[in-house]
């Protein structure tokens, strides 16, 4: 099965509760903290797997992360994220999924977390009863992915009922209006979460899609590929999705939210690259005046 057609089976892509300020936190106040750059654990898609795999197999690496993240598995993520620099993760549903996760294990992880000051600030997973329970076992705000087969009604409902918000995570659409009609044009729970790379894979302009999704892109997956086309992925800036320019757009329409760094490669160690990639944020974030 290849990573699309799981997506859409599983829901798989794929800032604030409500007792706090909205979720996507725009028009930053006054002495507030710097927007934030977190590390996505789907990165690992390939750890256990000595960091090979083909994008087709995605389904097949989600069960094997899975079967292979006990607690060991997860302080070992935990402390390299960190060592990376890092003080904010965003986690894959495989390192925290619904077939492997209880209450008690959910006290150890967050522990870990803790432990490591990395702060959990989304889920990457398909929307579902069962991954908005992790969510609040984690302190996890909202969950960016597939709405698997709910419609927006019903997942607004489920939402509500969890005090939990969910941004969908674009993939095989093509431009704002495929995206925002998935959520029924978005609502206090519903949002977007843009993906820079996956618009690059569809040869959209990540830039575009965020002026007219506006203050209903509540998070971000910056990523940069190869070629549209297809979905290689390598360092950012050196592809052809123009994520600087994506990243002005963010700063056009008021986002004040989390920049959660996403690479999942087919051939190395994103390790290797992740100083480099929270840098490089940084520095764009810089430039475009946060």
């Amino acid at each position: 099965m290849d990573r699309r057609r799981f997506l859409v089976q599983s829901g798989l892509g794929a800032a604030t509760v409500l007792a706090g300020t909205v979720g996507c936190q725009h028009s930053r106040p006054r002495g507030a903290a710097a927007p934030k750059i977190a590390f996505n654990t789907a990165n690992l898609v390939a750890r256990f797997t000595h960091y090979r795999f083909e994008l087709s197999h995605w389904g097949d690496q989600h069960q094997k992360t899975l079967a292979a993240t006990d607690e060991a598995a997860w302080r070992d993520i935990c402390q390299e994220i960190a060592g990376a620099g890092f003080k904010a993760v965003e986690i894959w549903e495989a390192h925290a999924a619904p077939e492997a996760m209880d209450v008690a294990r959910g006290r150890v992880w967050r522990r870990i977390l803790e432990e490591h000051g990395l702060q959990p600030i989304g889920y990457a997973g398909g929307l579902r009863r069962e991954t908005l329970q992790i969510c609040t076992w984690l302190g996890i705000p909202h969950i960016d992915g597939g709405l698997r087969d709910l419609t927006p009604t019903q997942a607004t409902e489920l939402c509500r009922e969890f005090g939990i918000r969910f941004n969908l995570e674009n993939h095989p659409e093509k431009n704002a209006a495929e995206i925002l009609a998935k959520i029924g044009g978005g609502n206090e729970w519903l949002g977007v979460c843009i993906d820079t790379g996956w618009l690059g894979t569809q040869g959209a302009s990540a830039a575009e899609v965020i002026k007219t999704c506006g203050r209903l892109v509540r998070h971000t997956h910056i990523k940069d590929v190869k070629s549209a086309g297809k979905h290689e992925t390598c360092l950012l800036g050196d592809g052809v999705v123009n994520v600087a320019s994506a990243m002005a757009a963010l700063r056009e329409i008021g986002y004040g939210g989390w920049y959660s760094w996403e690479d999942e490669p087919e051939d190395r160690n994103p390790f290797d690259s992740a100083l480099r990639n929270r840098l490089w944020i940084e520095r764009q974030l810089r430039r475009v005046g946060y």
